[in-house]
């Protein structure tokens, strides 16, 4: 259960509690739920105990773990456990899925569609021209998210300052990219090896390895990316970031006849870079050493301390006000960006 009081920080902004016309939520997988002309799925599950509002968390699995297993396979997670810890847990189901929970398979890996980078989430624009459309457009899966706690809140009581987001890998870019264009609805959360597709200040993309080593070359800097609006947000509402790196083995492969694709190292920098600089930003930034999947030393102990500490910062908490707590033994984590990534660089 959660350990800190559940009272109010200060005000969020007003949420209108709503289901689609008809529609009737329900603890469980809710499916055929209407929004942005397609029908998707969900599941629900409800604090174990506790009368108040609940803080909200919403779990993203990657690409190649079914939504049931990010919530219920211990090495993937297990987020349904932590409606035990006061949490209403509301696990989204991928597009790809086509609103099988259950679904893994290859229409969830592989190159998006329709100006999107990869098919798991909308999480991030296409390099060309036809991702030119998601500069200034969250993009369906980030409004499905908040319809669907809009609708779990018509009923059970939610705390409207404490909505938390947070996935692995593709699910950890779809949580970088819902908290830069809705920083007024979260109030923070948990991209775990998320990408943040680097690109030059004008927003150009690049390739893997000219992305790499622009990051490297430049461990502070603040760079434009295909994740989030570009330009970036000039300031975020408040929130608290916990980013997550596995550690040296936190790569991507993509098989033959790419190979490897993704380096979670520079992308993990490169998010801690604008989180810690927006003044209104708790960001923690957590190393591990699990490689390219959801935290697995002392996994349950990990979500129960991510989770607390993201509650322990509603909405309209101040950033001076924020106070971390010792991580669970096999993490290493601080306020403020990497230090770690690129040593030679540090001061």
């Amino acid at each position: 259960m959660l350990a800190m009081a559940l009272t109010h920080a200060g005000p969020a902004a007003p949420v209108r509690w709503e289901c689609p016309h008809g529609y009737q939520v329900h603890e469980g997988l809710n499916v055929d739920f209407p929004h942005d002309g397609l029908k998707r799925s969900f599941w629900v599950y409800p604090p174990s105990e506790g009368g108040g509002p609940a803080p909200v968390w919403v779990p993203l699995t990657g690409t190649v773990e079914s939504t049931n297993q990010n919530l219920t396979s211990p090495r993937s997670g297990a987020n349904a456990l932590m409606a035990k810890q006061g949490f209403m847990v509301i696990g989204p189901v991928r597009q790809c899925a086509e609103g099988d929970a259950a679904y893994r398979g290859n229409r969830c890996d592989g190159l998006g569609s329709g100006g999107w980078t990869w098919k798991p989430w909308n999480e991030g624009r296409a390099p060309d021209a036809s991702g030119d459309r998601w500069k200034r457009d969250a993009g369906p899966d980030a409004s499905f998210f908040r319809a669907a706690i809009r609708c779990v809140g018509t009923v059970w009581k939610l705390d409207p300052t404490r909505f938390y987001i947070g996935g692995i890998s593709a699910g950890g870019t779809m949580t970088n990219r819902a908290l830069l264009f809705d920083s007024d609805f979260w109030a923070g959360g948990m991209p775990i090896s998320g990408e943040w597709y680097v690109t030059k200040d004008d927003g150009v993309g690049l390739g893997f390895e000219e992305a790499r080593g622009l990051v490297a070359a430049s461990p502070k800097k603040i760079f434009q990316g295909r994740v989030g609006p570009y330009p970036l947000p000039k300031r975020l509402g408040a929130m608290v970031v916990i980013t997550v790196w596995g550690g040296e083995k936190d790569l991507w492969d993509c098989g033959p006849p790419i190979g490897l694709c993704s380096d979670y190292r520079p992308t993990t920098q490169a998010a801690s870079n604008y989180f810690s600089a927006q003044p209104n930003v708790v960001q923690v930034a957590c190393s591990a050493t699990h490689g390219h999947m959801w935290p697995q030393v002392n996994a349950q102990a990990f979500n129960a301390w991510a989770l607390k500490t993201l509650a322990s910062h509603p909405k309209g908490s101040s950033r001076e006000s924020f106070q971390l707590t010792p991580p669970p033994e096999g993490y290493q984590c601080h306020v403020g960006r990497y230090e770690d990534h690129y040593p030679l660089h540090t001061p």
